[in-house]
């Protein structure tokens, strides 16, 4: 009888064993199936979020040195007014100081986008209308008709992000910044980010940067992001985006990398193309346009004199670089046909190498 109660014993313990290891076997499995697959790379959800990094040393401007004008006869006491692209006002006022000092007239440089600059040069009430577009991208047909052009720089732009996302946010593609932009993702972590609000600092529609964005980022995709601050110019862009955690935005590279700015945000690469020159010329980075100088009519007088001064090598292979614009001359022939509309009249020009 003893016998035959161990055996019963037995068999139920073994019983119980495999029944505890079937319920352990079942258990993993369950685990298993609801443990997403650990991401390639980074160790991110998404891993293109990393796959192409730029700095701002990278944007840093190759020259230092500034120009120095000469002596036009004549010029003393007359007056230059100029309105329009923030992002190519830096240039513009800095060259019109140096010329200010040799010829003893008096600028005013304003950024009141392009838009604004078009029309002010349009109306009369400046001589020179600043302009990141065409003229006939953003002013009617029978105002542009009136303007003469001066292609006076390159300007390149990229989107930067507040520091707080360095290092977890430095590349996006197209699409997903489409949906940054419309409205579609309204929190990092929908793009394999930090769980993190997204803010886009943005321009008003006359902004000329903001009109190269649309057009050459966003494909003409209509802008209805969520949390949205506008800002009235380049340098606002920038300021806004060094003191709200989680921005995004655009600004020139000149902004990007400068001594106020440069230490407080992050630069992207967009499909992994970055904002330079190489990537600019071999057409993988398009988020860039040609700076325009407008005069109702070819330039004259101290005006004429400023913008041959703009165009001449004292700036263009000093100031122009210093402040991290690139010479028109020194875009590729493709590029800058693909930025170029069909049958635009070609520039009045005063560059001397």
């Amino acid at each position: 009888m003893h016998d035959r109660f161990s055996a019963i014993r037995s068999a139920i313990r073994s019983l119980g064993l495999r029944a505890a290891l079937g319920a352990v076997v079942v258990s993993s499995l369950v685990v298993a199936a609801c443990t997403p697959p650990p991401s390639s790379g980074s160790g991110r959800a998404n891993a293109s979020l990393e796959a192409c990094k730029v700095s701002a040393a990278e944007l840093a401007p190759p020259a230092t040195s500034v120009g120095s004008a000469t002596r036009v006869a004549g010029l003393t006491g007359k007056k230059i007014t100029a309105d329009g692209s923030s992002a190519l006002q830096p240039l513009i006022k800095q060259t019109a100081a140096e010329f200010d000092l040799a010829n003893g007239t008096q600028s005013t440089i304003n950024a009141g986008g392009s838009g604004q600059g078009l029309k002010d040069v349009n109306a009369g009430a400046v001589q020179i209308g600043m302009s990141d577009l065409f003229a006939d991208a953003k002013a009617p047909a029978s105002d542009a008709a009136k303007l003469t052009d001066h292609q006076v720089a390159a300007v390149v732009f990229t989107l930067v992000v507040n520091n707080d996302l360095n290092g977890k946010v430095n590349n996006l593609t197209k699409d997903e910044i489409k949906g940054i932009y419309t409205g579609k993702y309204t929190n990092w972590s929908q793009l394999g980010g930090p769980s993190e609000a997204i803010t886009v600092v943005s321009r008003p529609s006359t902004s000329g940067t903001r009109a190269t964005f649309k057009q050459y980022v966003l494909d003409n995709t209509q802008e209805s992001a969520g949390a949205t601050l506008t800002q009235a110019n380049t340098g606002a862009v920038a300021q806004a985006l060094t003191q709200t955690p989680g921005s995004i935005g655009y600004v020139s590279t000149g902004f990007a990398s400068s001594s106020q700015y440069g230490s407080q945000m992050t630069p992207l690469c967009i499909d992994g193309a970055r904002p330079v020159a190489s990537d600019v010329n071999s057409g993988k980075y398009a988020f860039w346009n040609v700076e325009h100088a407008y005069t109702k009519g070819p330039a004259t007088g101290a005006t004429r004199a400023l913008l041959q001064y703009v165009e001449s090598p004292a700036v263009q292979k000093h100031d122009l670089l210093a402040l991290s614009y690139l010479p028109v001359t020194e875009i590729s022939t493709a590029a800058l046909a693909a930025h170029t509309p069909s049958k635009e009249p070609a520039p009045e020009s005063f560059y001397q190498k």
